[in-house]
């Protein structure tokens, strides 16, 4: 482990973590968060205690916003559109505005750093040479995995800048000359990601207009997906709903999720039917045609082969885990 890495993980291990904010992912599986009008950055340091009780809930969200991680302790494993990966201390993740994305596997133990922000952080203009600070993003050759390994030779200076931007976020008072600094040290820390990533500048970065009618688009097609995915429903329909043709369409939701239509779909569905099996006496079979699947049969073998473990063993593991709790609270 490089000095850069130790420092980092050291000095962040003192700060205080939080709760990574589930509940707050809405029924499109957007995960909303407010933004500092000054500066539109925040960074917070997550801890996830309830993650071993969360089979079957909605880790897997999407946003408007940039978003990395720095992995502090513990092992997982991340999905963002159809890229899965391990992580393990020290890592540093970059997460792609619009895709859908979540850790599926992680350690109890397991804290991050995460630094969310908007384009306007550091391009509010849209100019060219501003949005080049976002190619580690936007310009990262898709033969790039958006992960950047702790023991790597150009971590330490990654580490290092991000340790800068961090103590420029905890350790000073809210004030002018905090901002100024929290924008250099952002600058410098895009700096580094776009040589470690590789983004040389050759590709063309998306344009702000195109990317918010992409935005648009996707929230008005998950939308439409969560208020009807409850009952047979198709591509083409979807399609329909949005204003585009069913070729269009698939491509164009692959392309800016990274998952299948038709995988999408059932993911959404198993979602749904796991909170059904947590808070409902509903028989499986009654969960089944709640949530858009053909039987309880599909249902079951969808479930398992998600989950390693049938719907009704789910309910009772459940059922079992929330008695123990209630039993400890008295």
């Amino acid at each position: 482990m490089n000095p850069e890495t130790r420092d980092l993980l050291a000095y962040l291990h003192r700060q205080k973590h939080e709760t990574f904010p589930v509940r707050r992912i809405d029924g499109r599986r957007y995960l909303a968060r407010e933004f500092p009008a000054e500066l539109p950055l925040l960074l917070s340091l997550q801890e996830y205690p309830g993650y071993r009780r969360m089979v079957g809930e909605n880790w897997m969200h999407w946003h408007d916003y940039y978003e990395l991680f720095v992995a502090l302790s513990g092992h997982g494993e991340w999905r963002c559109g159809n890229t899965r990966l391990p992580f393990s201390t020290g890592d540093v993740v970059l997460t792609d505005p619009l895709k859908i994305h979540g850790v599926l596997e992680m350690e109890a133990s397991h804290t991050a750093l995460v630094i969310v922000f908007h384009a306007g952080a550091v391009a509010p203009s849209g100019a060219a040479l501003d949005r080049s600070f976002l190619s580690a993003w936007d310009r990262r050759s898709e033969k790039i995995l958006p992960r950047l390994r702790g023991e790597d030779p150009l971590a330490g200076a990654v580490h290092g800048a991000i340790l800068r931007l961090a103590r420029a976020w905890f350790d000073e008072k809210p004030s002018e000359a905090r901002l100024m600094r929290l924008k250099v040290e952002f600058i410098q820390m895009l700096f580094q990601l776009s040589r470690s990533f590789g983004s040389g500048g050759q590709l063309e970065g998306e344009s702000v207009t195109l990317r918010s009618q992409r935005e648009a688009r996707l929230r008005s097609a998950l939308e439409y997906l969560a208020r009807h995915c409850h009952r047979s429903l198709s591509q083409p329909e979807v399609a329909r709903a949005v204003g585009m043709s069913a070729g269009r369409f698939r491509a164009f939701f692959k392309q800016t999720t990274g998952w299948g239509f038709t995988d999408y779909l059932r993911d959404l569905r198993l979602e749904r039917a796991a909170r059904l099996l947590r808070e409902t006496a509903e028989s499986v079979a009654a969960v089944a045609d709640m949530t858009g699947f053909a039987d309880q049969s599909h249902l079951q073998r969808s479930f398992k082969a998600k989950h390693g473990i049938s719907p009704l063993a789910y309910r009772v593991h459940h059922l079992e885990g929330k008695a123990a709790i209630e039993l400890y609270k008295k």
